[in-house]
């Protein structure tokens, strides 16, 4: 996979459904739910999600990524069901995530380590035009956050049973966040959230570990 270069404004790169996402390639990834059951750190956490067998209903997703030399963009599609109030308490809404390791040695099975953090990107069906910052270092260390000095945009539309969602960042950041270099590879994993399924936290569909992803010069 790669991150192709476009030569468009950054708000044509933030549109799901702009024509810009109809040149750049594509790539389906499979997804399977997060192994929790047996789990200790999850346990610790949550006894009840540590024994989650029912989760992961969404079994792939579709990505294309895109930088235009000043911020960089990921484009996610899956089909399901739209979920994105919450109305009563037993109530979730959809999600999803792209997750960047902060060191050559971070695991996105575990959410990263104290030793090698990750920084995710992670959106929920619930919020408009910006998605939370997080930063984690093992399971249930996810730190949240929505930063006025580099935001993650993010739009989402729901059609015909299917959702687009691009979330989209400057390519620099703040030390102790992903950093992309156009000409140089990242890596990404990436997760999805059935809201209609009471996914939430670790019960989730995800790709598995990183993958690698050239950033086109």
């Amino acid at each position: 996979m790669k991150v192709s270069r476009v030569d468009v404004s950054d708000d044509e790169l933030g549109d799901p459904h702009g024509k810009v996402w109809q040149s750049v390639a594509s790539q389906n990834f499979p997804l399977v739910p997060t192994p929790l059951n047996g789990n200790p750190a999850i346990k610790k956490i949550s006894p009840f999600i540590e024994k989650s067998t029912d989760h992961g209903t969404i079994n792939q997703v579709s990505v294309a990524s895109a930088h235009n030399g000043i911020a960089l963009a990921v484009h996610l599609t899956w089909a399901g069901e739209k979920h994105d109030k919450m109305v009563d308490l037993d109530e979730f809404v959809d999600g999803a995530a792209v997750m960047f390791p902060l060191t050559p040695n971070a695991n996105a099975f575990l959410m990263g380590s104290p030793t090698d953090p990750v920084n995710a990107w992670y959106w929920k069906g619930n919020l408009t035009d910006q998605g939370f910052d997080v930063i984690a270092q093992g399971y249930g260390t996810s730190a949240r956050s929505r930063s006025a000095h580099e935001p993650i945009r993010a739009a989402a539309q729901h059609v015909a049973g299917n959702w687009h969602l691009v979330m989209c960042r400057a390519l620099k950041a703040d030390d102790g966040r992903a950093n992309f270099k156009p000409g140089a590879a990242t890596r990404m994993a990436f997760a999805v959230w059935d809201g209609g399924n009471q996914e939430r936290a670790g019960r989730k569909s995800f790709s598995g570990d990183f993958i690698k992803v050239d950033i086109d010069p």
